[in-house]
C-alpha cells in the first residue's frame, strides 16, 4: 500500500459517516508521529492519548500478558528499570519467555546489556537480541529489513537474496528451501522482532520502526560494502519496476525509491541523470512537481543528494564515475530551494541556505537566469523575516541584474520586488511607479519566464498608493 493509499485510508476511517442510524463508530490509530489530516479535529471528534511511558502497573501487566511470571513487585521494578518503554518491555518479555521460561528474576541477563539512555527509543534499540541470535540468518534478515522504511515486498527481497550472495550479509540466506526460510521467520516472530504475516499482503515482511532503524544503521556503519551492494540491487529493481514515464503518483513511487537507493549506493550521477531528471521531472516540464503535485515526495528524494541530509551542502564525490558536477550541484540546490519554499513557506531557513549557496554557483558558472531565480528566493525570504532595508538591497540587485540582461520577464519581476518592498516601507509613490512599470511590460505582450519559480511574475498587481483605498 502506497503512502497516499495509507493516508486516504486513515482519512476514510476517521471521517466516514455512520452507515447505520444510532451508531457512533470510532477508529483507533496507533502511530509514532502526529497525523496532520486530523489535527484540526483534536479535542472534538479526535482525541490523542500519549503512551510514551507506561506506568509501573501497566508495565507489569504487559510483562505478565507476555508470559513473564514472578512476584508483582519484581514485575513493577522491571517496568521501572526499562523506564516504561513499551517496545523494550515487549522484547524483554518475549526473550524471558523464550529463553528462561518467563522467569522475571533472570532479567539481569538482559538489563546488563542496556545503556542507561533516557532518550525515546534508546532502550528499544539496545534490546535487539543480537548477542542471543548470533551471526546467523535471523540477524541477516533483520539487517535486510533495515534497508526499508516500510514493509518489504517479496520481489524487493528476492532482488537482495538472489545469487550471487552479498558478502557479509546474505550468504546464509541465498538458495534456502521455503521451509528453511519460514523457520527463520517463525523464530523472529516468536521473538516479536518481526511482525506477523499480513493476510492482505502475503510475502511482505515488516518490523517495528525502531528495529529497522537500529539494524539499518548497523548495516550501513559496520558493513558498508554490503550496504552499498544492497542499495545498488534495489536501485536496479525499482527503476525497472516503474513504467518508463509514469503518469500517476502510484506508478511514480518506485522511481522515488530508485533514486534514494541509488544515492545510498553512491550512484549519484546515474540516479540524477537516468532517473530523476528524465523520468521523474521529465526535463524542464517538472512533471512530478507541476502535474502530480508531489513536491513533498521530491524533497524526500532530493535530501539524499546532500551531505548527511544537510540542505545547502550537495554531495560531490560518489562511486567510480559517479561524482556530480558543479552544474549538477546547482540544479539540485535550485530544485531543493524551490520545493522547500513551496512546502514550508517563504520564511523557510533551509530554502534560504540553498538559495545563498546556489548564488555562488551561479556567479562561478555564469548563469544569470538561475541567479535571478536565486535572488528572488532570497528576496521572498528577506521580505518575511528581515528588515525592509535589507530586503530593498536584494530587490535593487534583482533590478540591476534584469537591466544588465535586458530581460523583460526579469525586469517585470524586479519591478514587483521593488514595488512590494516600497509599499511595505510606506513609500507608496515608489510602489505605484514600480507597479505601473511592471504592468506596462506585461501589457506589451510576449513576456515569458524561463526559470521555474514559486511565485512567477506573470502579472504584477497594481498597488494602491493610498492604503485607505481612496
Amino acid at each position: 500500500m502506497s503512502f497516499l493509499e495509507r493516508r486516504n485510508s486513515v482519512r476514510s476511517a476517521c471521517f466516514a459517516r455512520p452507515s447505520l442510524a444510532g451508531l457512533n463508530p470510532a477508529s483507533v490509530i496507533t502511530t509514532r508521529t502526529p497525523i496532520a489530516d486530523i489535527a484540526d479535529h483534536e479535542g472534538t471528534s479526535a482525541f490523542r492519548r500519549n503512551l510514551e511511558q507506561l506506568s509501573s502497573d501497566a508495565g507489569a501487566k504487559l510483562l505478565r500478558a507476555l508470559g513473564v511470571n514472578g512476584d508483582e513487585a519484581e514485575l513493577r521494578s522491571a517496568s521501572d528499570e526499562f523506564h516504561g518503554h513499551c517496545l523494550a518491555l515487549t522484547l524483554l518479555g518475549s526473550y524471558l519467555t523464550d529463553a528462561y521460561n518467563g522467569d522475571i528474576r533472570r532479567r539481569e541477563e538482559v538489563s546488563a546489556r542496556l545503556a542507561h539512555d533516557l532518550r525515546q527509543g534508546a532502550h528499544a534499540r539496545k534490546v535487539m537480541y543480537q548477542s542471543w541470535l548470533g551471526e546467523g540468518p535471523e540477524l541477516a534478515v533483520l539487517r535486510i529489513l533495515g534497508l526499508f522504511d516500510r514493509p518489504a515486498d517479496e520481489k524487493a527481497l528476492g532482488a537482495l537474496l538472489k545469487s550471487p550472495s552479498i558478502p557479509g550479509l546474505t550468504e546464509s540466506l541465498t538458495d534456502l528451501r521455503p521451509t528453511e526460510w519460514q523457520t527463520i521467520l517463525a523464530r523472529l516472530r516468536r521473538a516479536i522482532l518481526l511482525a506477523g504475516e499480513d493476510l492482505h499482503h502475503r510475502g511482505y515482511l515488516d518490523a517495528h520502526p525502531l528495529v529497522r532503524e537500529y539494524f539499518g544503521e548497523q548495516l550501513r556503519s559496520e558493513r558498508s560494502e554490503a550496504w552499498k551492494e544492497c542499495n545498488k540491487r534495489l536501485y536496479n529493481h525499482y527503476r525497472a519496476l516503474a513504467p518508463q514515464l509514469p503518469d500517476i503518483f502510484r506508478d511514480m513511487e518506485p522511481l522515488f525509491l530508485a533514486v534514494i537507493c541509488g544515492c545510498r549506493a553512491g550512484l549519484f550521477r546515474e540516479a540524477l541523470h537516468e532517473v530523476y531528471i528524465p523520468r521523474i521531472q521529465r526535463g524542464n516540464t517538472f512533471f512530478a512537481a507541476n502535474v502530480l503535485g508531489a513536491r513533498g515526495a521530491l524533497l524526500s528524494v532530493l535530501v539524499h543528494f546532500f551531505e548527511h541530509g544537510r540542505w545547502g551542502s550537495p554531495v560531490e564525490l560518489g562511486g567510480e564515475g559517479q561524482s556530480i558536477t558543479a552544474e549538477d550541484q546547482l540544479y539540485i540546490l535550485m530544485q531543493a530551494a524551490l520545493y522547500l519554499t513551496s512546502t514550508r513557506g517563504f520564511g523557510a531557513p533551509e530554502a534560504q541556505i540553498c538559495y545563498e549557496r546556489a548564488e555562488s554557483f551561479c556567479h562561478s558558472r555564469n548563469r544569470p537566469l538561475l541567479l535571478y531565480s536565486a535572488l528572488m528566493g532570497q528576496w521572498h525570504y528577506s521580505l518575511v523575516t528581515d528588515k525592509l532595508t535589507a530586503t530593498m538591497q536584494i530587490a535593487k540587485r534583482i533590478y540591476s541584474l534584469a537591466q544588465e540582461q535586458n530581460n523583460s520577464a526579469q525586469t517585470m519581476g524586479a519591478s514587483r520586488a521593488l514595488g512590494c518592498t516600497s509599499y511595505f516601507s510606506g513609500d507608496f509613490e515608489a510602489a505605484r511607479q514600480n507597479a505601473m512599470r511592471g504592468l506596462q511590460i506585461w501589457h506589451s505582450g510576449g513576456v515569458q519566464s524561463h526559470v521555474q519559480e514559486v511565485d512567477p511574475p506573470a502579472v504584477v498587481c497594481a498597488i494602491r498608493p493610498n492604503p485607505s483605498g481612496t
